[in-house]
């Protein structure tokens, strides 16, 4: 006979942590933070609370863009919301992509040494379709070098 807790579903990694607005789906956040349920600046700090708290675990963000700077930019897109200019789905939602996509401003490494110091000039067509939805670009995430790797 099961026992009542087994039939109690677990939380999921994203739902126990401290912040609800790093828990939502994509749809959900968009919606959030379209209705006004949620500002972009929420958004950013709960996403960088979130970052600063386990990236020195798991390194998944190997280049994160600096706060204060991610900070204006969300409060920017609050700013155009509040004048009616909506960009599109992802309006100021905090997106990072994996470091072998070119994204302007950022370091384009491909995962590899060799690359170290080089930095982006103009974004790819994925990154200007993303920033074009409203994404507020934060970093890159760790990738094999040149995404070769098998883990």
């Amino acid at each position: 006979m099961l026992a009542a807790s087994s039939l109690v579903p677990s939380k999921s990694f994203a739902t126990s942590l401290e912040s609800d607005l790093t828990a939502l789906t994509a749809g959900a956040l968009s919606t959030a933070i379209r209705q006004g349920d949620a500002s972009c600046v929420e958004v950013m700090e709960a996403y960088l609370q979130r970052i600063h708290r386990y990236n020195p675990v798991y390194n998944a963000i190997v280049s994160l863009v600096n706060d204060d700077n991610l900070l204006n930019q969300a409060r920017v897109a609050d700013q155009e919301l509040a004048r009616g200019h909506y960009k599109g789905w992802m309006h100021g939602m905090p997106h990072a992509v994996k470091d072998l996509t070119p994204v302007a401003g950022l370091p384009y490494t491909s995962g590899s040494p060799m690359f170290s110091q080089r930095i982006a000039e103009v974004d790819s067509e994925l990154a200007a379709r993303i920033r074009g939805a409203g994404a507020v670009f934060i970093g890159k995430t760790n990738t094999p070098e040149f995404g070769l790797g098998s883990q």
